[in-house]
């Protein structure tokens, strides 16, 4: 049955709320999986879950693509960058695509540069989604065989340039013309590279053997963030149980500290009249919304208080939203599903963010 258009809530916006809606109870199973992925299991229990994972980060690429594919008309795509361990994320994307890969009879191997150093800055979930999309593209063309994905960091003109190469030594499958569906994913894939400043390519050697290049550009950390040995104390303002649930065993687990609250309301009372290394703020609440909250936190009287980091936690992925926290007094945002290691991260520099604020206080009074 065809779709009878909307004017009051385009295509964009519809693409938006069924966005958020599905990563909403993506973060409860995936959060969950990666707990129970970290406990003792039996080695088909162990398996179970892993596969939970791969099919739950596999949905969200494809929900990814689909909000991309809506956004592409109004130029709406948008990056967030970040530092993060390059060998570690692209470990983490062949282990996603091996299950599908090995359907088609195809070995995946990853190589890297020796000096591909440890660490590069760039948006993480794009260049997730951009290598993703290339790999799956060339499975779905390929069997019986051996998909080789390298990477190496390049300098030039105008600087660091992340190169991943994914070449096929398999059998490619009937036709060499692309369906729209692959067109469709593939275009936006060039637009994510393009945005990154780099671009993707496609070509064929005389022996019909495939291989696709992905080049983005990226920076390498002059320094390193200080590590602050102590647990942070952390001010959660979430409303759903079970994210509450699933955000405290993480922080837990991390050997964390923190309090709970249900609103907004409650949240700026609780800054106000106690301590917080740096508050977790949920956008969507009752009673008053994260972003309301954080702008009466940085009206409060108490300069310490007034100036406690405060992370977005949201399952919004929309371009504009990193803007908007920022826009409301934030200091950054965390996106659901909850990446583990990036919270770890982010609890870190804002632990140092608070001391650097504490002494610049203590130097003025």
């Amino acid at each position: 049955m065809p779709v009878t258009a909307d004017p009051h809530h385009p295509p964009t916006a519809r693409m938006e709320s069924l966005s958020h809606e599905l990563r909403t109870p993506l973060t409860d199973i995936l959060g969950m999986a990666h707990l129970l992925d970290d406990t003792v299991l039996e080695q088909d229990q162990k398996e179970y879950v892993q596969a939970i994972m791969r099919a739950s980060h596999e949905l969200l690429v494809h929900v990814d693509n689909h909000l991309d594919q809506a956004q592409l008309n109004n130029d709406a795509l948008g990056v967030q960058e970040e530092y993060f361990g390059i060998t570690e994320a692209l470990l983490v994307m062949v282990e996603r695509l091996r299950p599908s890969a090995a359907a088609k009879g195809l070995g995946l191997s990853l190589e890297f540069a020796p000096d591909i150093g440890t660490k590069i800055h760039c948006d993480k979930a794009r260049l997730s989604q951009a290598v993703y999309n290339l790999a799956a593209h060339l499975i779905a063309r390929h069997s019986d065989g051996i998909l080789r994905m390298a990477a190496n960091i390049r300098e030039g003109q105008w600087g660091d340039t992340l190169h991943v190469t994914i070449t096929s030594n398999a059998r490619l499958n009937g036709s060499s013309a692309l369906t729209a569906d692959n067109g469709d994913v593939l275009e936006i894939t060039r637009r994510l590279a393009r945005l990154m400043g780099g671009e993707v390519s496609l070509d064929m050697d005389e022996n019909q053997s495939e291989c696709g290049q992905l080049s983005i550009l990226v920076e390498t950390p002059e320094e390193e963030t200080g590590h602050i040995d102590r647990p942070a104390r952390i001010l959660v303002a979430e409303d759903s149980r079970a994210n509450q649930r699933l955000i405290g065993l993480i922080l837990n687990k991390l050997g964390h500290d923190f309090e709970l609250v249900a609103n907004g309301v409650d949240a700026v009372e609780a800054v106000r009249t106690s301590h917080f290394d740096m508050v977790l703020m949920d956008l969507h609440m009752p009673q008053m919304d994260g972003m309301e909250a954080c702008q009466k936190i940085r009206e409060l009287d108490d300069e310490i208080s007034a100036l406690v980091p405060v992370i977005a936690l949201t399952a919004d992925v929309r371009p504009e939203m990193p803007a908007k926290v920022l826009e409301a007094g934030m200091d950054a945002y965390l996106t659901k599903p909850l990446d583990v290691a990036k919270l770890s991260e982010t609890i870190q520099s804002s632990m140092s963010a608070t001391q650097a604020k504490k002494m610049k206080l203590a130097k003025s009074a």
